[in-house]
């Protein structure tokens, strides 16, 4: 009976364990990864467009601050110049140095940067984006409004607004005598 009942213990004792495999660890794994991008992507999808607007404005801000220091750094008649291409969506291209049609003594001499924002509209109405941004070497920066100078001691708003969603707005308000620039997003 001893030996009867120590076979019996020993067939107990070495029975398999069920664990879980690397296969299924796997497939639990991604499952779990598909709900979450199901409800991530979407989130941040629309996150990104929520801030589009207000990081257009605040890029076009630190633009037109390099500008300035762009500007102030150059030689004699050079100075620098924002031109907008087109107002939706916002497209502007930044020259060192100014216009000819300026003065004589001045010319474009070569591209700095171009931006694009593809679901941002320029909607100023201060500043229509027809005449370029002129950057002078003083620190001042100087367009045309309604056929003449416009009074560099008035502010300047620059209004941006979603394509996708109008009533998103962010603004970038210049100083052209100072120079100082200030973002605002609403």
């Amino acid at each position: 009976m001893v030996g009867r009942q120590l076979v019996r213990f020993r067939a107990a004792a070495v029975r398999p364990q069920r664990g879980t495999t690397v296969v299924e660890l796997m497939v639990v794994a991604a499952v779990l990864g598909v709900l979450a991008a199901l409800l991530v992507v979407p989130a941040y999808s629309q996150y990104a467009r929520a801030r589009e607007t207000s990081d257009a404005a605040a890029i076009l801000a630190q633009d037109i601050s390099y500008l300035e220091r762009y500007a102030q750094d150059s030689a004699p008649f050079e100075g620098a110049t924002l031109e907008v291409q087109s107002f939706d969506p916002l497209t502007y291209t930044a020259y060192a140095g100014r216009p000819s049609w300026l003065d004589a003594a001045w010319r474009i001499r070569g591209i700095i940067f171009k931006r694009t924002f593809s679901n941002v509209a320029l909607n100023s109405r201060a500043w229509n984006g027809k005449s370029p941004l002129l950057f002078a070497r003083n620190g001042s920066v100087q367009y045309v409004n309604a056929g003449g100078w416009a009074d560099q001691h008035v502010t300047l708003t620059i209004v941006l607004s979603s394509r996708l969603d109008p009533t998103r707005t962010a603004s970038v308000d210049l100083n052209p005598f100072t120079g100082a620039v200030a973002t605002l997003s609403i």
